[in-house]
This record gives C-alpha cells, structure tokens and sequence, in this order.
C-alpha cells in the first residue's frame, strides 16, 4: 500500500486541530471552574444545571434591589427623626412661652421649623423623592411662601373680614378663633386643599419585592396625616398673628398647636415603626436568600462544576501533546526523496 507524503503530514496537522479545540474547552473549564460545553457534559441533567442558575441569579438581584431600598427607607428614618426632634422642639417652646407669657419669638421659631419641615419632606435618595409615595419624580411639598401662604391669608381674610396682620385682630374673640381652627383652617391641611395648596405626593405608598414571595412597604408620603398635622401646627403660630390677638384667642391658636403636635408626634412613631418593621423584613429576607443561594450554587458546581486541579492536569496533557504533534509535523514536512537519497 503507498501513502503519500500529504497523506502523512495530514494525520498530525488533524490531530493538532483536536488538540487545539480541546485545549480551548480545557482553559475555559480552569478560568471558570465550570463545564465549557454543559449540554454535552451533563445530558438530562442540563434543564435542571439551567433551572438552578436562573434561581441563583434571581436571588443575587433580589439582594441587589434590596440595597436600593434599604438605603431609601434608611434616609426616610432619618428625616422622620429630625422631623421628630423639630417637632418635640417646638412642643417645648410652646410650652415655655405659655410659662412665661412672651410669644414674641415663637412665629420666628414656627417659621423656620416649618422651613426644615419642607425640605425635609423633599428629600431624596438615587434621585427620587422619598416621600412622593408612587410619584417619586416631583418635589413633594411646596415651600410655604409658594401656595400655603396665600391660602392661608385667604382662609383668615375670609373667617374675620381682615388680613392677620391688621392690629384689629385683637377683637377676635377665643371662641371665634377656636371656630376657625377648628373649620376652615383645619380644612386647609385636607383633602383637596392639602393637595391643591401643599403637597404634590401621591397617597399611595411604594412598596417592592423582597423575596422571591415577600412584599413589603418601602416608604410613607408627604400626605401622612401626622405631617399635615404638623404643618398645621407650625403654620397657626407662624401665620396667624399671635402677638396682636387677644389672650383668648392667643390660647386657643396655642391649644391647638400643641394638640396637632402632639398627634403628629404620636404619627410620626407610627411611621417609623411601619419602615422599621419593612427594614426588618428586607434583612431576614436577604439572610435567607444568601442561605438558598449558597445551598444552590453549591448544586450548581457539583453539576457543573469541574476538579480545578484535574482541569490544570488535563490542559498541561493536551499542551504537551500538541508541542509533540507541532514536532512530528514538522519532520513529516522535511521527508522527500532527495533527503531520503542522501541520508
């Protein structure tokens, strides 16, 4: 039987092709520590490899969504804190001011405390207001000056025919006051007023998936009934006119700042609570979620996992077999007749 020299020298140059693809499927199993070809390796276990893959990687995004709204609902701890501190504080000079009968610096005080009350409700965290509710692009809360004011000076002006800062207002008598505390400046921090003078946030709370079975409340919004009390307190002495008034009406403007204080302060508690309860429920989600994880990921290298030490055995092997099969190539190259004549 003849062979000939292209029949010789195309026997190791296929099996250098061989060597080539094998050592390819060989480093990518010792960069990856995983099967190269899983559906050839693994056969009717191929759909289940998959299955638990698609687990593992919906639970790391879960726990990666989870970051995002921890830290949402960690900035809304820490304004309702502050917004908790201004409240107590304010509490505190009403009731000092009533001791000592000197109101004179107490709508100085409303004022700026109803100034860090907007800006706290504005808040953001990755770009989105925190207490926008679902409408977390708008800023939450108008500053007093633009809307409230005006509507507040409308409310007074319509109730007792004069503007707060005409000296008659110390005709207006407690029981008229109270009336108006009670009716039309009430209404104000409401409903349709609230949402046409104050706040642009919508009532509906936002909320996110946890787990892959967990929903929990990510936020509170502007349109709590504690912040409208709140800004209903703080407004009452800041814009109302308390130094003109009469002692009656001076009492009943103050009665009433320190009730919705008050409710707000025990409001506010209550939100805290809500998110702290959410933040609780994100941080055992997430432990267990890493404990399933962990369970999965360890299947899914058992499945297709490779022996990191028999994966580098196995590539050294083929290296050195394809430096053996570039050198037997390269003397089927250099046989011909002439070399075999002169030898």
């Amino acid at each position: 039987m003849q062979i000939s020299t292209s029949s010789l020298f195309s026997i190791p140059r296929n099996a250098i092709l061989d060597l080539q693809s094998q050592i390819a499927k060989a480093e990518t199993e010792v960069t990856t520590g995983q099967l190269a070809n899983p559906a050839q390796s693994l056969g009717s276990q191929l759909g289940l490899n998959e299955t638990l893959q698609a687990q593992s990687a919906n639970l790391t995004n879960l726990q990666s969504s989870n970051t995002i709204a921890q830290s949402t609902l960690s900035a809304s701890q820490n304004a309702l804190s502050q917004i908790a501190a201004d409240a107590q504080s304010f509490v505190s000079a009403i009731m000092t001011a009533q001791s000592s009968g000197d109101v004179s610096t107490l709508p100085a005080q409303a004022q700026s405390f109803l100034a860090s009350f907007a800006s706290l409700l504005n808040s953001t965290a990755g770009g989105a207001y925190i207490f926008g509710g679902t409408n977390s692009t708008v800023k939450p809360v108008a500053d007093y000056s633009k809307g409230p004011q005006a509507a507040t000076a409308a409310a007074f002006q319509s109730a007792f025919g004069i503007a707060q800062s005409d000296p008659s207002v110390s005709a207006i008598s407690g029981a008229q006051m109270q009336a108006f505390l009670t009716g039309s400046f009430a209404n104000l921090f409401q409903g349709s007023q609230w949402a046409a003078n104050w706040s642009q946030a919508s009532s509906t709370r936002t909320s996110a998936l946890i787990s892959p079975t967990d929903v929990v409340t990510t936020s509170v919004t502007a349109n709590e009934s504690a912040f409208q009390s709140l800004a209903n307190a703080y407004a009452s002495i800041a814009d109302l006119g308390i130094g003109n008034l009469s002692a009656s009406a001076r009492q009943a403007v103050l009665t009433n700042a320190l009730n919705e204080a008050s409710a707000a302060q025990q409001g506010i508690t209550g939100l805290q609570a809500t998110l702290g309860i959410s933040q609780s429920q994100i941080t055992n989600a997430n432990n267990q979620m890493q404990t399933q994880a962990s369970l999965i990921n360890n299947w899914v290298s058992k499945l297709g996992g490779v022996d990191s030490y028999q994966a580098a055995s196995t590539l050294t092997n083929l290296t050195t077999q394809l430096e053996t099969a570039y050198s037997l190539t390269n003397r089927i190259s250099k046989l011909s007749l002439v070399n075999y004549l002169t030898a």
